[in-house]
């Protein structure tokens, strides 16, 4: 009966995954169809200061939505993120290959496809850390009463304080003096993504009030932090 229940405690296949994720794309092309810029604009700067007011009352509205309105806004964040880490990513390479010390057009080259593969593995961390944990959250939830771009969605809005460490951490381009500031801030945001991810992933589990959800939720950032060190030896921060 318990080995039953421990193996329900992942409950997802093939067929769930490959029609959650054709839904997903699905309404995440809608959502770009229907974009207003100036409603969505003006929509995502409420959405911005009610979070910073109360994160954890929108997040409970995001995860239990299945508005448009926060598949936009977490296309909005997920587009910021890989923006920053971009721009943060070529400032550097420039600096460093181009405008250093060392630095010209021939070492630039020379060094250019290690930069760019540099690049790639940096932007799909983030792609990586927000499939691994929504799998997750779909594959242990019991009742699946939410879509998978739901999961998504709430996700990213959890890893807000993330983003803005990244944006932070631009200031050491500027000088690296800044590095102990900026790694204390982003070590401090990290810590906020966490617990925003333990009522996130709380309220799509709906089981906010059980008192076995503090091993469930240690159970799946233990995982993820399994396919974390298995990333980290292909040279992939999550």
């Amino acid at each position: 009966m318990e080995e039953n229940e421990n193996k329900n405690n992942f409950n997802v296949n093939a067929e769930e995954i490959k029609k959650e994720t054709s839904e997903a794309v699905n309404q995440v092309k809608d959502a770009i169809k229907s974009a207003d810029f100036k409603k969505d604009s003006k929509e995502a700067k409420g959405f911005f200061f009610s979070f910073f007011k109360n994160p954890l009352g929108e997040i409970k509205k995001a995860t239990s939505s299945a508005d448009n309105r926060f598949v936009k806004i977490a296309i909005i964040i997920f587009v910021v993120w890989l923006t920053i880490l971009l721009v943060s990513n070529v400032l550097s390479m420039a600096t460093t290959y181009l405008f250093g010390t060392f630095g010209s057009f021939s070492y630039f080259l020379q060094n250019l496809f290690h930069n760019v593969f540099n690049l790639v593995k940096t932007l799909v961390a983030p792609v990586i850390t927000i499939l691994v944990l929504s799998g997750l959250v779909y594959g242990f939830k019991k009742v699946k009463n939410r879509s998978f771009l739901t999961i998504v969605s709430s996700i990213l809005i959890a890893k807000i304080p993330v983003v803005i460490a990244n944006a932070f951490n631009l200031l050491v381009l500027v000088s690296s003096h800044f590095i102990k500031i900026t790694s204390t801030f982003a070590g401090f945001c990290n810590v906020l993504s966490v617990i925003l991810l333990f009522f996130t992933i709380g309220n799509l589990l709906e089981e906010d009030k059980n008192d076995s959800y503090f091993w469930k939720f240690t159970l799946i950032m233990g995982i993820f932090y399994i396919v974390k060190f298995v990333f980290s030896y292909l040279g992939i921060s999550l």
